[in-house]
């Protein structure tokens, strides 16, 4: 957790430069492109996504600055910056008690690898001849490259938690404990937790092509079965950079039923009912995906917490200590 921490949602500059890491040929993808694709994904993100209300942002702000000011040794802004940050918090309770785990920040960086299938079955096998001769750091580096993908990392401030560290601290300083006031925030920082998801760019493009092939008129054939075409090399794309572990046999699945669209398109061409099977797979699949998220808990963060904390504060604080560990107690 970085000192300078500046609270914010998915910011509308993300939108024009998300950075993108890129090897080897352009894929062609010709349903949106790939940059389109990722920006519309953020726009998915930050529309899903509920920041903290301004009132937690201000309080965490508040922290933060009586943080510095306490490197400083200037404890009187200290003492007001937490007077504001207690202020801040007990409206947010005060508004929805039950306030638990809440975003305070959302990250994405996108890496889009630009090579197909050939160029990635080649860059494996590079690495694998690198590691028989136990040049592993050259490996890495063939390796690195290798990710298409969207990262989505968040983090959480824990309102059951965070809101008492800044009251046990205030008390701290009222009692001329410098040290341990800054010792408390500190801890407090500690319980704010991140987790990450991770969505294949391959999956995305190979959804796009699908629904830009049911929108064709049924006389366009051949330009359907390109998109396709290309719709199965984007899920070969995502099989050979590993992005198959949970969803092995529902990616196969999907290859399968474009299989059954092409030949229907071939034949009779009734395929309204066969795109609307393979968008809802699509549909479902992308959904896991995007939920497979790190499960936290900020009960498991109490019991990491607990002994740090009371080690924290000497013994002639006792009665603070008794304090943090009855009311954390509480919130369960």
């Amino acid at each position: 957790m970085r000192k300078g921490l500046v609270v914010s949602a998915i910011v509308a500059s993300l939108l024009c430069s998300v950075s993108f890491a890129g090897n080897s040929k352009t894929s062609q993808v010709k349903g949106s492109s790939s940059k389109m694709l990722v920006k519309n994904e953020v726009k998915f993100q930050d529309k899903k996504l509920k920041m903290a209300s301004m009132d937690i942002q201000k309080g965490l702000n508040d922290t933060l600055k009586a943080i510095d000011a306490l490197h400083k040794n200037d404890v009187k802004t200290a003492k007001k910056a937490l007077e504001e940050a207690n202020k801040y918090f007990e409206k947010a309770l005060k508004a929805d008690p039950s306030l638990r785990l809440v975003p305070i920040e959302n990250e994405i960086v996108a890496f889009q690898y630009q090579g197909g299938p050939k160029e990635i079955k080649a860059a494996v096998d590079i690495a694998k001849g690198l590691l028989d001769k136990n040049e592993v750091q050259f490996a890495r580096e063939t390796l690195v490259p290798l990710r298409d993908e969207i990262d989505i990392t968040t983090h959480y401030i824990p309102m059951d938690l965070y809101p008492q560290s800044t009251k046990i601290a205030t008390k701290l300083l009222e009692k001329g404990k410098t040290r341990e006031a800054l010792q408390e925030l500190i801890l407090g920082l500690s319980t704010i937790v991140g987790d990450q998801v991770v969505i294949p760019i391959p999956l995305l493009a190979a959804q796009d092509l699908v629904k830009a092939a049911s929108k064709l008129d049924k006389k366009r054939k051949k330009d359907a079965l390109a998109l396709l075409d290309q719709a199965k090399v984007e899920l070969e794309k995502a099989v050979l950079l590993g992005y198959t572990t949970a969803h092995s046999q529902e990616y196969k699945n999907l290859t399968k039923m474009i299989n059954g669209i092409e030949k229907e398109i071939k034949g009779e061409n009734h395929v309204e009912k066969l795109y609307e099977n393979i968008k809802a797979k699509f549909k479902s699949l992308l959904g896991k995906t995007r939920h497979e998220r790190q499960k936290l808990d900020s009960n498991n963060v109490y019991n990491g917490t607990k002994k740090e904390h009371q080690s924290a504060v000497k013994e002639e604080n006792q009665d603070i200590v008794n304090f943090v560990t009855k009311q954390r107690l509480n919130a369960y």
